[in-house]
């Protein structure tokens, strides 16, 4: 499996215990952590990010005086290991034609190899390097199984041995005590159903149920392209500011569950939603700063794209 992803860079990892879990599903959900407003970083799975800038930014970032909580994916890593364990990765669509990946008990197994082991491991080492007091935490995500139906040879299947989850409740009582002591979680797209077995998560959507639940200011989601755009294969086509309607509207491919998630988040009471570049320099601070795609809840505020200001966390 290649290591091209993590460099090298000592450091620590340990884990969050479910205490009183609390349930998302609207605004009146959010518990804010009582330190401060938070910022939410999501951090794709891909191969393009450049993981090394994103912790050493998210280190700077918090630094300054900001709470964060990161969460990761972990996409990439997971198809090299089962290719490599020769579990080849497998993608299913739905009905409504979204695609996701096919996770029965082994392919679950390698996704939370890859996940804790490499995505949630080499985090923490890569931020603790750059001196944020990383903490990597697996059981603060609760949920269900869902009900996975999928479309195999033009007929619509029901896949009863999938481990596909949503993410019900969060344990802000844990992340909200990391955070008071000054730590910096990081959770893997891993959720606990309430029978005990481990469920593979959309890391989007997890992140936004984490940004509602600890009423966070902003959610960022970081991935391989700068935005939003119009065109997929012209950066150049970037939608600055978009309301949640336009970014659904606009959304393609995987941009498609951004969007959803965008919507999860700021339908809880999340202030906004930014998606940029994690493959430059610095990208937290420049999409805080205002690169990328900011998406409202209605047109009227997503209007002015050009110099909006940044989530009132920043300093």
């Amino acid at each position: 499996m290649s290591r091209s992803a993590f460099p090298r860079t000592r450091g620590s990892a340990s884990s969050g215990s479910i205490r009183d879990p609390t349930p998302i599903g609207g605004a009146c959900s959010a518990v804010p952590a009582s330190g401060g407003p938070v910022i939410v970083v999501k951090v794709g799975g891909s191969a393009g990010i450049d993981r090394r800038a994103v912790a050493q930014d998210v280190s700077a970032v918090a630094a300054a005086g900001e709470r964060i909580v990161l969460v990761h994916g972990a996409s990439a890593e997971t198809d090299v290991l089962a290719t490599t364990l020769g579990h080849p990765p497998r993608t299913v669509v739905s009905p409504s034609g979204q695609q996701s990946r096919r996770t029965d008990r082994r392919t679950l197994e390698l996704f939370a190899m890859a996940a804790l082991g490499v995505e949630t491991f080499g985090y923490v080492e890569l931020l603790r390097g750059s001196g944020a007091p990383a903490i990597g935490v697996f059981g603060a995500l609760a949920g269900a199984r869902k009900n996975v139906r999928a479309v195999e040879a033009g007929k619509v299947v029901l896949l009863r041995d999938d481990f596909t989850g949503k993410v019900e409740r969060i344990d802000v009582e844990a992340l909200r005590a990391l955070l008071d002591q000054g730590k910096l979680p990081v959770l893997p797209p891993l959720a606990v159903s309430a029978e005990g077995e481990g469920l593979n998560v959309d890391g989007d959507r997890a992140a936004a149920a984490v940004a509602a639940a600890l009423g966070a200011n902003a959610l960022v989601i970081l991935t391989n392209v700068p935005g939003l755009l119009r065109s997929v294969d012209d950066p150049s086509s970037l939608v600055e500011a978009a309301s949640l309607d336009e970014a659904e509207a606009l959304a393609q491919g995987r941009m498609k569950k951004k969007a959803m998630a965008a919507r999860e988040a700021i339908e809880a009471g999340v202030r906004q939603v930014i998606v940029a570049s994690g493959r430059v320099d610095r990208p937290l601070a420049r999409a805080l700063a205002g690169e990328g795609t900011r998406i409202l809840a209605a047109a009227t505020e997503a209007g002015g794209s050009r110099g909006a200001r940044p989530p009132r966390a920043l300093r």
